[in-house]
Parts: C-alpha cells; structure tokens; sequence
C-alpha cells in the first residue's frame, strides 16, 4: 500500500471524503504532465499522488489550483504570474515543476534539482517575497492537508449552512 492510500483510507472510511472523488492519473496522462512542463522526472512521491488521486485532487484540499487540467498549463500559468504580474526573470523556474498554483500570485514547485528525489521539499514563489522552501517534506505535506480536512469540511459547511 503507498502513503496516499494509508493517507486516504481513514478519510473514505469515515465518510468524510466519497471513495468516488478519488480520481487518479493515468500513466500516459503522468507522462503528459511531465512533457507539458518540460522535465523527465518527477518526485516518486508525488507520481504516487498523481496516480492515486491527483487528477482531481479537490477531494484533500481545495486551497489552490492543481488538478490534472490545470497542471497542463501550469508552467505557463506560472511564467505569467513571475513575469507580467511581477516583471521578474522565469529562468529560475523554467527546470521546476509546478504543481500548484494558488488565487494567481503564487506557485508552488519542486526544483530541478530535486525531481530525481523520491519525497523533497518543495519551494513556495509568492509575489515579491524571497522563495520558501516548504516546512515539510511533499509527504508530510499531504499529510497535514488530511489531517485538516475535517475542520475545512465544518467551516466549509458553517459557512454555507448545510
């Protein structure tokens, strides 16, 4: 069993997230991704989300924009925010992988030289503050994203009285 499925299992268990939301990548379309963004690998761990349940990944977390459509048009929409949004050099991105984008003024992304790496840490590009480099390593990232789901659940319907 992968850590997305150890991950995933208690929250369709629990009736929390629908065993039907779950939709995976195929291969081909991993292979897409990876050749609409330009690179020839990709962290072990995050193919393992992708395939699992990455395609429409909204069922864990709705705080950004990464889907498998979008992702398709991710490098691009993140040259876009570096370069019309705050006129700045795309260079340093062009080797990465964007994996999400989030409201159009930030990304996030594995670097060049952390793709080959089975579960890295990922940087955060936010306007014109300095890079981040995540707390967390992708893994324990998806982690954190499950283990709140349940309050954004609660606030989500607070918030629209259901």
């Amino acid at each position: 069993m992968t850590y997305i499925q150890d991950i995933a299992r208690p929250l369709t268990e629990s009736g929390l997230v629908a065993p039907e939301a779950i939709k995976g990548c195929t291969p081909q379309e991993v292979d897409s991704l990876m050749e609409a963004q330009h690179v020839s690998h990709i962290p072990e761990s995050y193919r393992e989300f992708l395939l699992f349940g990455g395609r429409d990944p909204y069922w864990l977390n709705r705080g950004g924009e990464w889907d498998y459509d979008w992702l398709l048009e991710g490098k691009e929409i993140a040259r876009e925010i570096v370069e019309d949004d705050y006129h700045e050099d795309f260079t340093p991105f062009a080797e990465s992988f964007i994996f999400q984008t989030h409201q159009g003024y930030m990304f996030n992304f594995f670097r060049q030289e952390d793709l080959e790496e089975p579960d890295p840490y990922f940087w955060i590009y936010t306007g014109d503050r300095p890079l981040r480099k995540s707390t967390t390593r992708f893994t324990a990232w998806i982690n954190i994203l499950a283990e709140e789901l349940p309050r954004a659940i609660e606030l989500r319907n607070r918030m629209h009285g259901n």
